[in-house]
């Protein structure tokens, strides 16, 4: 028999960066009896002076047990949060989610009827509601700011580089209004791809994309677009601070009305595909709770 592993006092956990690979990190904190100072994704961590660290491995059962923890206690919604706050980019968003989870799985039993993400005043759930409200209006701008072109494949395209990783989060939002027009949203920041073929859509991971030309309608279309952009405007109210507010600056690269006359589409080269963590495993493998919509969440 083993001996029980000591727990570490200043400890860092480091996963893959996935979902499931932060659910598996809180179950081994849980397991282990530890409280992780930071649980990031292991391409991004920074140690501490004196800290120590392990890797996760992701292992889906244990994600699953975590999240059905916590859907037991709390309620859907409050796992829901956690899916959201899970796109943001943060370092130390993994530290805020665990905290969360912590608070949540323990509360006392005279709290059990209030909503946990009501609970404001308490810090590891306010710290949640940061993230979940810079995920929240990073998708608004991307259902705002994203320009699709029409390619000659028949195909909608559309680039856009988020601050959080939102493309799983809008694409309901954009089947439902494309209906059966097939489009892809690449995201360049997270290498994510937003695939849909008219009926239904999946995620894909690829390094750059490389995409036919846009067809001479949709080149037309683009120049008229530009033309209504600019006519609309009233010199004597142009005040670019205040647009700047309204339309980030980091957004424009992509915006159609906000590049020079007769550019062409950019290029990306050739889509180096494979498919999501979630889309890799076979449908047996599959948890329930990864097939559901991300407009649902």
């Amino acid at each position: 028999m083993s001996a029980p592993v000591e727990p570490l006092q200043d400890v860092a956990y480091l996963y893959d960066g996935s979902l499931e690979g932060l659910l598996s990190a809180i179950f081994l904190a849980y397991e282990r009896h530890e409280q992780p100072l930071d649980i990031v994704p292991e391409r991004l961590y920074e140690p501490r002076l004196m800290q120590s660290s392990i890797v996760v491995e992701t292992d889906f059962e244990r994600a699953d047990r975590v999240r059905r923890g916590l859907v037991r206690t709390c309620g859907k919604a409050a796992f829901n949060a956690v899916v959201r706050a899970s796109t943001c980019d943060g370092y130390d968003k993994g530290a805020v989610i665990y905290r969360f989870v912590r608070y949540a799985m323990s509360r006392p039993d005279s709290l059990r009827g209030v909503p946990v993400l009501d609970e404001l005043a308490n810090p590891a759930v306010r710290e949640l509601h940061g993230l979940l409200t810079f995920v929240r209006n990073e998708s608004e701008r991307m259902r705002q700011f994203v320009r699709f072109a029409h390619l000659e494949n028949g195909v909608w395209y559309a680039r856009v580089s988020p601050d959080a990783s939102v493309v799983p989060l809008i694409m309901g939002y954009f089947a439902d209004r494309l209906n059966d027009q097939p489009f892809i949203i690449y995201d360049e920041a997270h290498h994510l791809a937003g695939v849909y073929d008219g009926t239904s859509w999946q995620l894909v991971e690829g390094d750059a994309v490389n995409v036919p030309p846009a067809t001479d309608r949709d080149r037309l279309m683009q120049e008229a677009w530009k033309s209504f952009y600019d006519a609309i405007s009233i010199d004597a109210r142009y005040n670019p601070e205040l647009r700047r507010h309204f339309m980030p600056v980091r957004l424009w690269r992509n915006l159609t009305e906000m590049q020079p006359r007769g550019a062409a589409q950019r290029n990306h080269g050739d889509l180096q595909a494979k498919r999501s963590a979630c889309a890799t495993i076979s449908p047996a493998q599959k948890p329930a709770w990864l097939n559901g919509r991300a407009t649902d969440l």
